[in-house]
């Protein structure tokens, strides 16, 4: 399961050297999560290499419904501003 959500950055403190060598502009965050196994892993580095930045500590807990540990991790990116349209797929920004 993968939650998204979408920040403006120029509405939160973000470390604006990005934003000033855009102008104004969107702070992009997507949490990612899986089963602890090489596809969550694949996952994060699929979006690393799509421009994806790593945003705080990886997470890691036992779902007690599924018996098997999961992991998630969020990351952001930042994109020139534009309307936010929640239809929009995260990667398509």
């Amino acid at each position: 399961m993968t939650f998204r959500l979408a920040l403006r950055a120029d509405k939160i403190n973000t470390g604006a050297s990005a934003c000033a060598a855009m102008g104004v502009c969107m702070q992009i965050y997507r949490f990612l999560s899986g089963e602890d196994d090489s596809a969550f892993c694949h996952k994060v580095t699929k979006a690393l290499s799509e421009g994806w930045q790593l945003h705080g500590s990886p997470s890691y807990a036992y779902d007690g419904f599924s018996k098997k540990m999961r992991c998630g991790q969020a990351v952001t990116r930042t994109v020139k501003d534009q309307p936010y349209d929640p239809d929009k797929k995260l990667v398509d920004f």
